[in-house]
């Protein structure tokens, strides 16, 4: 099979999908937040209580493939209401390490208590069998998507 039209279909369903995806899940996502939270705010959280322990600004910002400059103006955003803190590394007190905030795990907590049935409600009207495919279409992604390189880091 030629690789360049395997890529031209890839290219074709993924711009094909993303303004589904955005009317129908990221939008009534973001309208969601709370708390002064953008969307990005809530992804670098979420980034963070993956990786489940404090990180250096240059290790969260590969993580969320955003240029360190820009990732510290993030974490300004996200020092000021505490959702993250920083702290000296006791090996090496020259380096500072992000950590979230006990606030922060609340408000995840929370926003998922408070606005899961949003999205359960929009998924309960999807038939079973397109339920199991969305799932597992979700894992594949969860699992391709952190690969890809971003354009804007090269």
């Amino acid at each position: 099979m030629d690789t360049k039209r395997d890529i031209r279909e890839i290219e074709d369903a993924l711009l094909g999908v993303l303004p589904w995806w955005n009317y129908r899940l990221a939008k009534p996502f973001k309208e969601l937040l709370d708390e002064g939270v953008s969307l990005e705010m809530y992804y670098c959280i979420q980034i963070l209580r993956w990786i489940g322990k404090p990180i250096t600004m240059s290790e969260l910002a590969q993580a969320a493939r955003m240029p360190k400059q820009q990732m510290t103006k993030m974490v300004n955003r996200l020092v000021e209401p505490g959702f993250v803190e920083r702290v000296y590394d006791p090996a090496d007190r020259r380096v500072i390490r992000i950590q979230l905030t006990e606030k922060a795990m609340r408000y995840t907590e929370e926003f998922l208590d408070q606005n899961a049935g949003k999205f359960r409600q929009f998924l309960e009207q999807v038939e079973e069998e397109d339920r199991e495919d969305f799932m597992k279409a979700m894992e594949i992604l969860l699992r391709i998507l952190p690969k890809l390189p971003c354009p804007e880091l090269e």
